[in-house]
Parts: C-alpha cells; structure tokens; sequence
C-alpha cells in the first residue's frame, strides 16, 4: 500500500483542493453553500490528481524519463517497489473511481444528465479523465509536446474555479474570472518549478516542455527564461488578486499574507537547482493553499 501512496505524490494533492476551495469560498460569498456538493467536488479534484499523478509516472517510467535522476528520491517504479502492472491496476482503478465520483457529483448538482448544462459537464468531465492520462503516456502524449502548462492552467484554474462555482450557484459570473485565471497562473508555476527543476533530464530524453521551448526560443540553452516566466506567472496572479479584492464585494486583500511564500520560494528558486528546488516547490504548494483559504 505504501508504495502506492508514494506514486500519489500527497505533498502535490493541495494544489487540487485549492481551486476546488476558491470555488467554494466564492459562491459561499454569494449565498451558496451544499457540504455534499463540496464533499464530491473536493473527491472528484484529488482523484483527477491522483490519476494524473500515476499516468505521469508510467508514462514517464516507459520512456526512460524518470529512470535516472541523481539526486532525486526514487519513486515506486524506480525503486522497484511496483511494478508496472500493478500501477496501471492502480490508475484503472483510480479512473473508475474518478469517474464515478464526477457523474455522481453532476446527477447531485443538477439532478438530471439531459439537457445542455449536465451534458457540458459530463463531457467537461471526461476531457479531464483523458488529460490526466494523455499527458505522458500514449504514442503522442501532450506532456512532452509544451503543452503541459496550457493544461494545468485551464483544469486547476478556470475549470477548477468556475467549475465548482457553477455547480453551487448554478449561474455563472464573470466577476470571479480573475481569481480563476489566477489559480491558474499559480498551478502553471507549479508546474513550471518541476520542469525547471528536470529541465537537463527532460531534454535529454526527448521531453519537450515549456521550460524548454523557452530556452530553445531565446537561444540561452538554459533555466534562465524559464525563471523569468515563473516570476510573471505569480506577479500576473497577485495583480488579479488585488484588482479582484479592490473591485468585488467577495475580494479582499488577505491574499496578501502569501507574498512571503513566494518571495521565500524565489529565494530558493534562485539559490539551487536540480532536486535541491523541491522546496522551493514545498513553499510554492504551501502558498497556493494559504492563497485561496484567504478567500473564505
């Protein structure tokens, strides 16, 4: 069993349960609130990680990518600990259950699978089942073509945000755009940390991430861009946040309280490389979290 919850990548899971938060937070602001409803989106979300989380693993096992990291804490396939079969058990498994929990969530939300809405939903749903599987396993996985970072912008943030705020409120509302969008931004820099951190590795094997197209763009044959898009990806964040909290009656600016994560993450950004840069993605998931319970 432990080995299994390794492959999960628990310190990863808050990320999920962020969007899913802000969401909540923000209908609760507009007088909308269902503990089922938060219960099922909240299962649904770390589910899709999860899933995502074990197909990156297999995907990555398969095509070398992570066979050989120095420095880096084997996961369960390296060690030896699974193997392969018993992991795509897993991620069957999880993908069951992932699905079940989303078509239960949609029939609790609209009491219906007909019309337009539930029907957006459904398919809404099963878009993310397949990314979290395609994005690096498969002939032509996603992951390794510089998409990855489109992907987790528009799951952890529009569709996470706005997504759960729909299914409470059942309207939407273009106010809270900026905070979806700005969870977004900060699951992308998440992202953008582990490419950073696996950018020698990753080219090496043919993994062509964003980090990459940006070195290869800018002709530095290094992380150097790829810092700076980090820095804008959080700066663009913070200003949405505070122009929502100047603007809206459901904003605040106790978002406030997270700039010394990331300042603290930046430090550490700047100060190491390779493995060394798994604080600096600890303090970053940290801030994320701390981020959309100020907007309770």
């Amino acid at each position: 069993m432990w080995p299994i919850l390794q492959s999960t990548r628990p310190r990863t899971l808050p990320l999920s349960v962020s969007g899913i938060l802000a969401g909540t937070f923000l209908a609760r602001h507009s007088g909308c609130f269902s503990w089922d409803l938060f219960v099922l989106l909240l299962l649904t979300a770390v589910l899709l990680q999860i899933l995502s989380n074990l197909a990156n693993e297999l995907g990555d096992w398969k095509k070398g990518t992570d066979r050989r990291q120095p420095g880096r804490k084997a996961l369960s396939l390296q060690s030896g600990k699974l193997t392969e079969k018993q992991l795509v058990r897993a991620i069957a498994v999880v993908l069951i259950l992932a699905a079940v929990s989303g078509i239960t969530l949609i029939y609790q939300a609209f009491g219906t699978f007909a019309g337009i809405i539930p029907v957006f939903f459904l398919g809404l749903g099963a878009l993310a089942l397949s990314a979290s599987v395609l994005y690096s396993t498969g002939k032509k996985p996603y992951g390794y073509r510089g998409l990855g970072d489109v992907a987790v912008f528009l799951f952890f943030g529009p569709a996470a945000v706005g997504g759960s705020y729909y299914i409470y409120t059942g309207s939407p509302d273009p106010e809270i755009l900026a905070i979806a969008v700005a969870i977004g931004l900060l699951a992308t820099a998440v992202l953008n940390v582990n490419n950073i951190r696996d950018f020698e590795n990753d080219e090496k094997f043919g993994k062509i991430t964003f980090a990459i197209v940006l070195s290869r763009m800018s002709k530095t044959g290094s992380t150097l861009p790829a810092t700076v898009y980090q820095g804008i990806l959080i700066f663009l964040a913070l200003i949405l946040s505070a122009v929502f909290a100047a603007v809206s009656e459901k904003g605040s600016f106790l978002f406030l309280i997270t700039i010394p994560f990331f300042a603290i993450h930046f430090f550490w950004l700047a100060n190491n490389k390779g493995a060394g840069l798994d604080k600096a993605l600890k303090v970053l998931i940290a801030g994320i979290l701390v981020y959309a319970l100020t907007l309770f």
